[in-house]
């Protein structure tokens, strides 16, 4: 028997499929950049082991309405199919919404929509305001919210609501259960221990996944509002709040021992909790440089999600802080930030299987950035774009090198590549972070794409 995940694609295609398909006559006549994309993904480390493949081979398509488009309907829709790899496959709906202009500065939207409601969580790309897209953990996509907006946007002030009875958590990697093991098919899967020790002898673990169903996760209501008042290009302040279910969902588990096999049978259960977040930026903005510092305070609710016999998670309370400073004349940019987190410590009660919590709200606890990005136009319509980027911690002792380039040929053929470095020490309950799991998971990525 095999089981496959996941709760965030079922849910994911639930809300979208029908929506995409009504509104695809809409499409043809819509100012849509639709790229078809063939590339490779190559894990390159030496002391890789996560799965017996290396290589991995895509196809890909990526639907974006044009920037300068006008159309009510926009859209920003990645995708990728993984050939001989199906849990490689991937669904990525950054954006999918319907615009209504009610006059020069108001506007209502419906959909998936990215908003900058806090400049922390973008930037760091954490996923605790918005969801984020984590196909690869190491570089994760910012997605937006999906319900309601209404913004009115002044010279010198923007105002936001937000409603919807919908939620969509984060994506993670897609994994798959087989007779009770984790299927080694995606590399950036995590798995849980697969065993543990009873009476000083190590006992492997046999695994079920309790998924719920989709309606449980979806139908959940959250609001939301935002001010920023001042001048853009001169000192800007902006206030964010939301009330909603965290993206991230808890994990809890119960297990038992077989007697006659020796063997831990262990059920998984995944639970939408809620949380309120508060959110300040600060920023002022001088000719090419910018500088400014965003806050966040995160606030989970302290019951307890699951019964007594479920082994569970308690979060607490979390401040986050950022300062940055950028440089930007056009063509090159330079971005320096750091992050601190305090509290947001996770407590499980009940039987402890791990050394670190299944569950986890933040991928670190503290680190500094610099980035290096570039936009240089080559002459006869060829265009680089790259960033370059080196992530440090102490705290949570990891080294994460990325790099992003596209080069245009033309307004249709393109080739793009990334790569990923990372140099971690281990975790402990005193370390806690996401990033160490994929020391070995070094990777280089190539491909080339056509816009029709």
């Amino acid at each position: 028997m095999a089981f496959k995940r996941s709760p965030v694609g079922t849910t994911i295609l639930a809300v979208f499929g029908g929506v995409l398909t009504l509104l695809l006559p809409l499409f043809a006549s819509a100012q849509v950049r639709t790229e078809m994309k063939l590339f490779s993904d190559s894990f390159i480390s030496p002391e890789f082991e996560a799965t017996q493949k290396t290589n991995y081979q895509f196809v890909g398509a990526q639907l974006k309405t044009e920037s300068f488009s006008e159309d009510a309907l926009r859209m920003d829709i990645a995708g990728g199919v993984a050939m001989g790899s199906p849990l490689m496959n991937y669904l990525n709906i950054g954006e999918f919404y319907y615009q209504s202009h009610q006059n020069a500065s108001e506007t209502f939207y419906i959909g998936r929509k990215k908003l900058l409601w806090n400049e922390l969580d973008s930037r760091w790309n954490l996923g605790v305001w918005q969801p984020v897209f984590k196909w690869n953990p190491l570089a994760p996509e910012e997605q937006g919210l999906s319900g309601i907006f209404w913004q009115i946007d002044k010279p010198l002030y923007t105002f936001v609501l937000f409603g919807s009875p919908l939620y969509i958590p984060s994506q993670g990697p897609s994994f798959e259960i087989e007779e009770g093991d984790f299927a080694k098919g995606n590399p950036w899967f995590h798995q849980p221990p697969q065993s543990v020790r009873i009476w000083n002898e190590a006992t492997k673990m046999q695994y079920r996944f309790d998924q719920p169903n989709t309606s449980e996760i979806v139908l959940q209501n959250s609001y939301g509002a935002k001010i920023a008042f001042g001048d853009p290009q001169g000192f800007r302040t902006q206030l964010s709040y939301l009330y909603g279910p965290d993206n991230v969902l808890a994990i809890g588990y119960q297990g038992s021992l077989d007697i006659s096999t020796l063997k831990g049978n262990v059920e998984l259960q995944p639970q939408v909790f809620f949380h309120s977040l508060t959110g300040a930026d600060m920023t002022y903005k001088i000719n090419r440089w910018k500088v400014g510092v965003s806050g966040l305070w995160d606030r989970p609710g302290k019951e307890k999600i699951f019964d007594e016999q479920w082994s569970q998670p308690l979060f607490e309370d979390a401040l986050l802080v950022s300062p940055f400073v950028e440089w930007d004349n056009g063509l090159w940019a330079v971005n320096l930030m750091r992050l601190d987190i305090f509290g947001g410590e996770i407590k499980e009660v009940g039987e402890n299987l791990a050394n670190t919590p299944l569950t986890n709200l933040y991928p670190f606890q503290q680190a500094n950035q610099i980035s290096l990005m570039t936009n240089l136009g080559m002459g006869k319509g060829q265009r680089l774009i790259g960033k370059l980027s080196y992530t440090h911690s102490d705290k949570n002792d990891f080294q994460l090198i990325r790099i992003n380039t596209r080069y245009r040929l033309s307004g249709l053929w393109s080739f793009f590549g990334e790569a990923q470095v990372l140099k971690a020490g281990p975790t402990s309950k005193s370390n806690v972070n996401d990033i160490a799991q994929f020391a070995n998971n070094d990777r280089m990525m190539l491909g080339v794409s056509y816009a029709l």
